[in-house]
């Protein structure tokens, strides 16, 4: 009886352990999000252009990444998934690319809220090239939450051509990642996830080469290098990609999905209260608008799938 009541005991300690684990590492990366927004804002394009942080982002992550993976054990590739691998790859790197290029006139708080709309883009994704069933009311969340995003877009009606071309940038980097959690959907239940990003970045590193043709002869950051713009590329390497792209599947499998996405609604709060902190951006009255819009929309796309799952489950009886 003592014996059965340890094991319960433990396995009761096991489960309260991955839930704060889970929770925490969910919490961090909303915060490394969260701060990615006005990093980027300080360094482009007065520091250094978009396409050099996009270098640095793919070529010191890869470079990271495969120092750690040379510690573990990794499976080996099968040959049908590194046609994905390299798909995955090319939409890593737009996604890296072209929200790099985004900052160069919009404004950090539109991008983070423009981008709390990907979540619909990969529903959308399955829907239309996967052929999945989706309900009624879920098309209504996501037509909600696309018209969060049209807001925002469009500067609340208020419209300026280059902040506009900015969030439209922002959009296609949302596209470019939900493509990409789409294609990687099943390789990363076959293989750790060290080992996945190592080719992942690796892969995306040499599809970026031909941007350095693109990098101006003189640049600020390594002409003039000062400690502010520096530690907040360092931040961008380190935390959002790297830490955030290897502890967000752990965070997954310790607390699910679900309160993952609870903690990314934060983002956008936290990128706000930074950037304004910092003098990165003003406040206008659509962007928490068009947020409560587009959360509003997910959480509705949310609760219809979960509905839909719940009836199709069989029930005990």
């Amino acid at each position: 009886m003592n014996t059965l009541q340890s094991s319960a005991s433990a396995s009761g300690g096991s489960r309260l352990k991955a839930l704060l684990g889970g929770n925490l590492l969910a919490l961090t990366t909303a915060i490394c999000w969260g701060f990615n927004e006005p990093a980027n804002k300080i360094i482009i394009p007065e520091w250094l252009p978009a396409p050099g942080v996009a270098l640095s982002r793919l070529f010191g992550a890869a470079i990271i990444v495969w120092i750690v993976s040379l510690f573990i054990k990794t499976e080996k590739i099968q040959k049908k998934d590194w046609k994905i691998l390299w798909l995955s790859a090319l939409m890593m790197l737009g996604f890296v690319y072209v929200f790099s290029l985004a900052f160069n006139t919009a404004s950090p708080i539109d991008i983070a809220i423009i981008l709390t709309f990907q979540p619909m883009l990969v529903v959308l994704i399955h829907a239309v090239f996967k052929h999945e069933k989706v309900a009624g009311l879920e098309w209504i969340g996501m037509i909600v939450a696309f018209g969060g995003a049209i807001l925002a877009i469009l500067g609340g009606g208020k419209i300026e051509s280059g902040r506009m071309m900015g969030n439209i940038f922002a959009m296609v980097a949302a596209v470019s990642y939900a493509c990409y959690l789409v294609l990687i959907e099943g390789p990363s239940h076959r293989y750790g996830t060290i080992n996945l990003m190592r080719w992942i970045f690796l892969f995306s590193a040499i599809l970026a080469l031909p941007l350095i043709f693109t990098l101006p002869r003189h640049i600020a950051m390594l002409e003039h290098p000062e400690w502010w713009p520096v530690g907040a590329l360092l931040f961008i390497i380190l935390f959002p990609t790297v830490y955030c792209y290897i502890v967000t599947p752990i965070a997954i499998r310790m607390v699910g999905s679900e309160i993952l996405s609870f903690y990314q609604y934060l983002v956008p709060v936290i990128a706000a209260v930074v950037s304004l902190l910092l003098k990165l951006d003003s406040f206008h009255w659509y962007q928490p608008v068009s947020f409560v819009i587009i959360v509003g929309g997910v959480v509705l796309a949310n609760y219809a799938k979960v509905k839909q799952a719940r009836t199709a489950a069989p029930q005990k009886g």
